[in-house]
C-alpha cells in the first residue's frame, strides 16, 4: 500500500509525537517518583493526557517549523 507525501508527512508527526511524550513522561516519572509499584499504571495515565496535548501540539508546530526552516534554508 503507497501513501502520500502529505499522508507519509501526517502519519510521521502522529509517530515522532507519541515516541517523543513516552520518552518525556517515562522520564518526568522515574526523575519525580523513581521506580514505584503501580509504575505502568500510573505512567499510562500520564501518557494519555499528554499525548492529548503532545499530539496536536506536532501537528501544529512541525509543519510551522518546516516551512519556516525551508524559507531560510539555502
Amino acid at each position: 500500500m503507497k501513501i502520500t507525501k502529505k499522508q507519509a508527512g501526517f502519519i510521521s508527526n502522529i509517530l515522532v509525537s507519541l515516541i517523543m511524550t513516552a520518552v518525556m513522561t517515562t522520564g518526568m516519572m522515574l526523575i519525580h517518583s523513581g521506580w514505584f509499584e503501580g509504575f505502568m499504571k500510573a505512567w499510562i495515565k500520564d501518557f494519555a493526557i499528554a499525548c492529548c496535548l503532545g499530539i496536536p501540539t506536532g501537528l501544529l508546530v512541525v509543519p510551522i517549523t518546516r516551512k519556516w526552516v525551508d524559507g531560510i534554508k539555502d
